[in-house]
This record gives structure tokens, C-alpha cells and sequence, in this order.
């Protein structure tokens, strides 16, 4: 487990009234770190070490279920795009 993973979930689970999940699709092609349920969203974050930007897993996960915002966290600047937003860690 990365440092940038442990981080993110030591985050999340300070937060109260959020769940966690893991999901894989049905090929194990593609993953997603966390699912967050905040009882009214289901939304997917990928934690990524250094500045890989590219979240295929994210897409995957994007294209079968549309998600109202999917995270993604890594070592770059704040972007926003119309799917995705990058956080910074």
C-alpha cells in the first residue's frame, strides 16, 4: 500500500457518515481504489503515486456508471475537467 493510498483513506475515514468501497469490473481489467457512498452519491477516487495522469480505471468505471464527479488524486496542480476532477495531495 502506498504512502499517497494511506493518506487518502486515513482522510476519508475521518469524515463521518462516508463508507468506503474497492470495486474491480467483471474482466479485473480495471480498478478503482475507492467508491465513497455519502448516502445521496456513489463516488469513484483513484489515488495515484507521482503525476501519472492517466486514469483509465477511472474512465472504465466513468463510462459504465456516470458518476455526478469522479476523483482523481496525484502529485499535480488542481484541474478540472467536465468528468474528472484532480485533486492535489
Amino acid at each position: 500500500m502506498t504512502e499517497q493510498y494511506q493518506y487518502v483513506l486515513q482522510q476519508l475515514k475521518t469524515r463521518h457518515g462516508i463508507e468506503t468501497y474497492y470495486w474491480i469490473n467483471e474482466r479485473g481489467g480495471a480498478e478503482i481504489d475507492f467508491l465513497v457512498d455519502n448516502e445521496s452519491n456513489i463516488f469513484p477516487i483513484e489515488v495515484k503515486a507521482e503525476t501519472n495522469l492517466k486514469a483509465k480505471s477511472l474512465r472504465t468505471y466513468y463510462e459504465k456508471f456516470s458518476p455526478k464527479i469522479s476523483i482523481r488524486t496525484e502529485m499535480t496542480d488542481y484541474k478540472q475537467e467536465d468528468w474528472l476532477i484532480n485533486l492535489t495531495l
